[in-house]
């Protein structure tokens, strides 16, 4: 992807530079756009350093044979405006061309992503002035192609508590190659369900049985499926992978945390009544407890530990919405023989199993498979046949999922 960066005057400029090393790793080709107000604050040939083709300034418009502004503009995939000041927000808002940036924002085709992403004092932030100016801002772009990020709260650069801050550089790295205008929330996608992460058991006041599931399968499956332009609801478990919470600013994503089974099957069919898919890649416990009041003591552990089975939420997906919906299932084993994939395939027909080989670790050690690994071995069955087997990444995975599922 080609994406102008542009730095406005803010004193979150400086993580501007990390923002342009992490997108230039992440294989993007990256250009910086500098307002008067950001060289204030940063210099441009640590920029290039870092691996940004050009870095312009504001006047550079008259310092080049071509149209500038507009070269950058047909260049660039995607604008990028972080962080955003009160100050530029002014101009824009305006329609002003005074600088390169604003004259670039003009000439920027409707069918593109804008993304700009404020950083300001709160009391700025939530000036009438600069509300009324987002929403003209807004209003500027009749075909929706801007998306104008929430801020993040805490420590401000003044010590001040409160909303302004620019969210991380991990957040925006993330979210930039995934903006698919048009942003009109009113716009019907198709919508997606995601299970992913670990159930909890409680025993106890104090024990749980759970298991190792990171729920990363489930951050790279929404990755791609936003950047495909669907609608995503991921509901993951409670101490499923930090970075599904990297998405949350997304327009068409939605993360809800859950602990129990019931939790789990209650957010899940609450949210398939208009959904396309539903992909269930959570490692949901097939087990539940009369839960204690009291810890319970070791010498009562043997009369007091009623174990008892869990729903199956697949099973009751399978039951109410064979036909309505497409549905993926997993099938995490420790020995993943053609009996047990067909078996399980014969017991909850679905139009895709995945099947993959597992371990903890924990009584075989360094032999961790499967649980908070990029890489995995996995089956497929379709219709009763094996129709695959190789190593993917979970980015392949996830491709390999939506070429199948044909939405």
């Amino acid at each position: 992807m080609k994406i102008l960066l542009s730095v406005c005057g803010s004193i979150s400029a400086y993580k501007s530079i990390d923002l342009a090393r992490t997108i230039v790793n992440d294989g993007h080709e990256v250009k910086v756009v500098l307002t008067k107000g950001a060289l204030k604050f940063v210099v441009p040939n640590v920029y290039t350093y870092l691996g940004v083709e050009e870095v312009y300034q504001s006047e550079d418009d008259f310092n080049h044979r071509k149209v500038l502004h507009v070269d950058l503009a047909r260049w660039a995939d995607t604008l990028v405006i972080a962080p955003l000041s009160a100050s530029t927000l002014s101009r824009l808002a305006r329609g002003e061309a005074s600088d390169l940036l604003s004259s670039i924002f003009l000439a920027f085709e409707p069918t593109k992503a804008i993304a700009v992403f404020p950083a300001m004092n709160t009391l700025m932030l939530k000036h009438p002035f600069t509300q009324e100016n987002f929403s003209d801002l807004k209003k500027l772009c009749s075909l929706n192609n801007l998306f104008v990020s929430p801020t993040n709260s805490g420590v401000l650069a003044c010590e001040e508590i409160g909303e302004g801050k620019l969210p991380s550089v991990d957040e925006i790295a993330k979210l930039i190659p995934l903006l698919r205008p048009p942003f009109n929330v009113d716009l019907k996608r198709k919508k997606i369900v995601i299970t992913t992460g670990a159930t909890i058991s409680p025993i106890d006041p104090v024990r749980y049985l759970t298991n190792s599931s990171s729920g990363i399968t489930g951050f790279y499956l929404a990755q791609t499926a936003l950047s495909k332009g669907y609608e995503v609801v991921v509901i993951a478990g409670k101490h499923a992978s930090a970075e599904l919470n990297l998405l949350v600013k997304h327009p068409f994503y939605k993360l809800t945390r859950v602990v129990t089974v019931k939790e789990m099957s209650d957010a899940v069919f609450s949210e398939l009544k208009n959904a396309e898919a539903y992909i269930s890649a959570a490692a949901i416990s097939d087990w539940e407890f009369d839960i204690a009041k009291e810890k319970i003591k070791k010498e009562k552990s043997s009369e007091s530990l009623v174990i008892k089975k869990a729903q199956d939420i697949l099973r009751s997906v399978i039951d109410q919405y064979t036909g309505k919906v497409k549905i993926v299932g997993f099938a995490a084993e420790t020995n993943l023989t053609d009996d047990i994939l067909i078996s399980k395939f014969r017991s909850k027909p679905v139009d895709l199993l995945v099947g993959t080989k597992v371990d903890n670790g924990l009584g075989n050690k360094n032999q961790e498979q499967g649980f908070g690994v990029d890489e995995a071995s996995y089956r497929f069955v379709e219709e009763g046949f094996i129709t695959n087997e190789k190593a993917l990444s979970k980015t392949e995975l996830a491709d390999v999922i939506f070429g199948r599922l044909k939405l």
